[in-house]
């Protein structure tokens, strides 16, 4: 092992934090490409966030909840305000949660 290795360890923030980093990276390519928006990104990680505050997880909620304003502050600057008001309409496709399929026609 390379001395510059050697002392190098790999915690679970260190874990988190990478993941998270791979995470934001493919919704940008995502988004790019045109499968999802940010909006509905930002929808779906305040609903994991809404249920991990419900769980009583208040750190992880805290968490997810600004990357969910993160993502909300991207194209149309939809507030978080107005998704967690939303929350029980997503299921029927109201705020366009639910990415559309792609057109393999």
């Amino acid at each position: 092992m390379d001395d510059k290795n050697r002392d190098f360890e790999i915690t679970p923030k260190l874990v988190f934090d990478l993941n998270l980093a791979l995470y934001l990276d493919l919704v940008a390519a995502l988004e790019g490409a045109g499968a999802v928006t940010y909006r509905q990104m930002a929808a779906r990680v305040l609903n994991i966030s809404m249920d991990a505050r419900s769980d009583g997880e208040a750190g992880l909620s805290t968490v997810l909840e600004g990357i969910a304003r993160g993502f909300a502050g991207h194209g149309d600057g939809l507030s978080i305000e107005l998704l967690k008001a939303a929350r029980g309409l997503r299921e029927d496709d109201a705020l366009g949660d639910i990415p559309m399929r792609p057109d393999l026609g």
